[in-house]
């Protein structure tokens, strides 16, 4: 028991120093609204070789895209040249 008294006055005492981000403001509470005004209400979830996943963000942050917009992109040129 004495050991593990020990081990809580260790949790409870406080950090050398302080974060930083305490004097930030607080970032507002998603409220599905941003997902709504787009049209993206479904979620979708999948798993892919990890050069696809670096390849992908790389794409996407190149061209200042999100994933999302990068997939649907994808999606629509697949379309396109397939004439569906």
């Amino acid at each position: 028991m004495a050991e593990s008294k020990k081990h809580r006055a260790d949790l409870s005492a406080s950090p050398a120093e302080a974060p930083t981000n305490l004097s930030e403001p607080e970032a507002a509470p998603s409220d599905r609204r941003s997902a709504r005004a787009t049209g993206r209400t479904r979620q979708l979830a999948t798993r892919v070789r990890e050069e696809f996943h670096t390849e992908l963000k790389m794409y996407a942050a190149k061209h200042r895209l999100k994933l999302v917009e990068v997939l649907e992109q994808g999606h629509e040129a697949l379309k396109a040249s397939k004439k569906e």
